[in-house]
């Protein structure tokens, strides 16, 4: 009813720019505009003075100038202005859009509300890739990380241990990343994310797949699973198995690493151009079972492995196309470090010594490593007896890093400059001579020659600088850019296995160039294609250049 009479007055008031108008309805009209918002009274005051002008010039055009006067006292609107029918035109409309949205009976069909809280992400990758290795490279090489996932490998034994490929090309293995996720506002400023990825097993910082397999079928892994609140604007509490938390480089974390854990996030602006940030978590490693050793009636104390990550950052915009990003970090490993066990004697069919839970989960290669059971001689064969070894790492590792990022524009073209410096602030050349390791039990990372305290190279420092010219993602057809990256990452700079796969097929005591690009297809793919060359730092040759050749798309 209301609708009607506003329309019927805003006919009326078209109407009586030819005729005399109704007092009433248009006054009323007047005092609906006042009463909904969409004038002010003085607003109102002035329309009704301009209508009145407005009027008087229409009625002597029409030859109606000498019309009968206003009763004194009374106010009469003989014309209402073209901004005025718009806007009561606008308000019905956006009134009658809200009632059917609301009450879905403008949209029929219309899905559930609840699933206007979800939101679909994914991604596909097929890749083929080229691995070549210098045929002057160290032979043979030993697997550690394979040796544990496998192990115990016994010494003494007559097999050879798993051997690292260090001399065969592998070219044309196609393989690819399929990654599918979704996000649930939950109301209140509360979030969730579940994410599903492939990967050829559960190791952290890959999921990409290798085909081929006899064509079976390929795994599903759970990638994502985490629940956010952010009771504020500029806080949010995150916990699950996340995204990675912290402004990163490959240089330390894969990018397709996730986190388990808890973190806190802060955003917090300071003026329009300058930000800060800050992140602290807490994220488990690994646990050490609650019935280790399961044969034993007296279990070990418990002995589980946490990172702790802080970050302090900041942001500086110095106009619409620069901006300058720099972020301090500090992340503290615990109980990464092996242990020498307590006398073991195999011999008596003993199937585990009491620090086998010390060697680490996952590894790729590089850290420095050494023998963690003390076997005892078999008394009946002193000079034969089994050995059935695993490895642990030599050092802590508490890893400071100093991060920056510039992004400008040169000639109208994107510019990214990236930076990344880190140092294992608990690295001591020393503690790999300490008495529970010793030479003899160091098992890497010696030069030439024999296996002495001369020889064994080590160090804590990483470095990155990158450069990238054009879209670093790009998001239409035609876009591209440009990548060119330099790395130099020492044995025990940082954890090896949690670096990234592709240079020097992962881990750390690696050093040499990335030369890469990108080209968009579509608003939603594009193909790349990268080139890793990359060498040893300290210890035998072993260089390994990587060629990958890429289709991508997001949805």
């Amino acid at each position: 009813m209301l609708t009607a009479a506003i329309v019927l007055a805003l006919c009326a008031g078209g109407a009586h720019a030819q005729s005399a108008p109704s007092d009433n309805a248009t006054i009323n009209l007047v005092r609906l505009l006042v009463k909904r918002g969409v004038l002010t009274q003085s607003d109102a005051d002035g329309l009704i003075a301009q209508a009145n002008a407005e009027a008087a010039q229409v009625r002597k055009a029409a030859g109606t100038a000498n019309a009968v006067p206003a009763v004194p006292g009374q106010v009469r609107v003989t014309y209402v202005p073209e901004v005025v029918r718009n806007q009561i035109k606008d308000e019905l409309r956006q009134e009658v859009v809200a009632q059917a949205k609301s009450e879905h009976w403008a949209e029929p069909g219309k899905l559930p509300e609840w699933l206007d809280r979800i939101g679909w992400s994914g991604d596909m990758r097929v890749r083929d890739e080229f691995h070549y290795f210098d045929k002057g490279n160290a032979y043979p090489v030993v697997d550690f990380a394979q040796l544990n996932r496998t192990g115990p490998y016994d010494l003494n034994g007559a097999n050879p241990p798993p051997l690292l490929n260090t001399l065969e090309n592998r070219t044309n293995s196609l393989r690819i990343r399929a990654r599918l996720g979704v996000n649930v506002d939950l109301g209140e400023n509360v979030s969730a994310g579940i994410r599903i990825g492939t990967g050829n097993d559960n190791n952290p910082v890959s999921t990409t797949q290798t085909l081929g397999g006899g064509l079976a079928k390929k795994d599903l892994w759970l990638d994502q699973a985490w629940l956010a609140w952010k009771p504020t604007s500029w806080a949010e509490v995150i916990g699950g198995r996340m995204p990675n938390p912290f402004m990163s480089t490959d240089l330390v974390y894969s990018n397709d690493l996730n986190f388990d854990g808890i973190v806190g996030k802060f955003d917090m602006p300071v003026t329009d151009e300058i930000g800060t940030f800050a992140n602290l978590g807490m994220f488990p490693i690994e646990y050490q079972a609650d019935d280790f050793p399961s044969q034993q009636g007296i279990k070990n104390s418990s002995r589980d492995k946490w990172m702790t990550g802080a970050q302090i950052g900041g942001s500086w915009k110095f106009n619409e196309d620069t901006q300058w990003k720099l972020a301090l970090a500090y992340y503290r490993f615990d109980h990464m470090r092996g242990e020498l066990s307590s006398p073991c004697s195999i011999y008596l069919g003993v199937t585990y010594c009491d620090t086998d839970a010390t060697r680490s989960a996952f590894m790729q290669k590089g850290n420095s490593l050494f023998l963690i059971r003390d076997i005892v001689p078999d008394p009946n064969s002193p000079s034969s007896y089994a050995q059935p070894q695993y490895v642990g790492l030599v050092y802590d590792y508490h890893v400071a890093d100093a991060n920056t990022q510039l992004d400008m524009k040169v000639a109208d073209t994107p510019l990214r400059l990236e930076a990344d410096y880190i140092r294992n602030l608990a690295y001591h050349r020393r503690d790999a001579f300490r008495d529970d390791v010793g030479i003899n039990r160091l098992v890497n990372n010696f030069g030439a020659g024999d296996f002495s305290e001369n020889t064994y190279k080590s160090g804590p420092v990483g470095w990155m600088v990158r450069a990238t010219l054009g879209d670093v993602n790009p998001h239409a057809a035609g876009d591209w850019n440009m990548a060119l990256a330099y790395k130099y990452l020492q044995p025990d700079a940082t954890l090896d296995g949690l670096t990234d796969t592709d240079f020097h097929l992962g881990g750390t005591n690696a050093k040499g160039f990335i030369l890469g690009g990108s080209y968009g297809i579509s608003p939603y793919a594009w193909l790349s294609a990268r080139y890793f060359n990359a060498k040893e730092v300290f210890g035998p040759p072993l260089s390994i250049d990587v060629f990958q050749l890429e289709m991508n798309a997001r949805f």
